[in-house]
């Protein structure tokens, strides 16, 4: 029965090929992008993901005594359901191989919200008190949606331009009421 098992689950995986590899500047905007993630832990999970699944929507792992973890933060099956929804995320085991992140996210924000990052051992200790992924995407180009330049601009240009009638209406440096 196990090996029936085994092997059905092994077809779901290999014929779910829609998964992605990240690098880690994509990864970073595919976070990003799902508004799940505070900015202050953006770095942590990034490493958190690179240590556990290599970036990787489709990694599986089964321990030697038949435990499974699934997906980008190896997810295991305490919280989802193989076959239909389920688990303490209510979310399908197979969901969290594809390239839809934002549901893999919001099941990981939950472990996150009762158990912290401890939760995930790879965390504690490949990526506790380690800030070079965190300078790493930050160097990442548009990342945070920095606003255009043309709006910098005209930004600055206002400054200038309040400074400059200030100055207009200075008596011996002192400004008078306006």
């Amino acid at each position: 029965m196990k090996i029936i098992h085994s092997f059905i689950l092994m077809t779901c995986f290999l014929a779910n090929t829609n998964g992605i590899r990240f690098t880690r500047c994509r990864l970073a905007g595919a976070l990003h992008k799902t508004k799940l993630i505070d900015k202050t832990f953006f770095g942590n999970w990034v490493c958190l993901i690179e240590k556990v699944s290599n970036r990787d929507t489709r990694a599986l792992v089964v321990s030697p005594s038949g435990k499974k973890s699934y997906g980008l933060y190896q997810i295991p099956s305490r919280w989802c359901r193989e076959g239909k929804k389920g688990g303490e995320c209510n979310i399908m085991c197979e969901s969290l191989l594809d390239d839809d992140i934002r549901d893999d996210t919001a099941c990981a924000m939950n472990i996150f919200h009762r158990e912290g990052f401890k939760y995930w051992t790879q965390w504690t200790i490949r990526c506790k008190n380690d800030n070079l992924i965190t300078n790493e995407i930050y160097k990442c180009p548009d990342l945070w949606n920095k606003r255009p330049r043309s709006e910098r601009s005209v930004r600055s240009r206002k400054k200038r331009f309040s400074k400059k009638e200030a100055n207009r209406f200075s008596y011996y440096g002192l400004r008078w009421l306006l």
